[in-house]
């Protein structure tokens, strides 16, 4: 019986802790709008000479900036700028561990 509850308790608690480690696009939006905008206008993400060509290469440019800019966004929050600005601009494939939400529209069944 106890095994049986444990069993329903993982089962339970599991997707809501893979629901905790995606990134949060809403999030990422809230904390672009309030840092980059002044100086990043949408102009930025859609001219052809981008510097990022890959989600990789679009976290390391949110990482790079937040550096410059003091580096007080813990890893997650720079997560969730990179997905929204890929989500709105860009479009390229999210690796799986960030984009859990992506990872499971793709499986099959669904």
């Amino acid at each position: 019986m106890k095994s049986l509850v444990a069993a329903v308790v993982v089962c339970l608690i599991a997707p809501l802790a893979a629901q905790a480690l995606a990134a949060d696009k809403a999030r990422g939006r809230i904390l672009y709008e309030a840092r980059c905008v002044g100086c990043h206008s949408e102009s930025v993400h859609r001219r052809e000479s981008r510097k990022a060509r890959s989600f990789d290469a679009i976290r390391a440019q949110v990482a790079r900036w937040d550096a410059a800019q003091g580096g007080v966004w813990k890893s997650e929050e720079i997560d969730d700028v990179a997905v929204y600005l890929n989500d709105s601009y860009y479009g390229y494939p999210c690796p799986a561990q960030i984009c859990l939400e992506q990872k499971a529209a793709l499986r099959p069944g669904r």
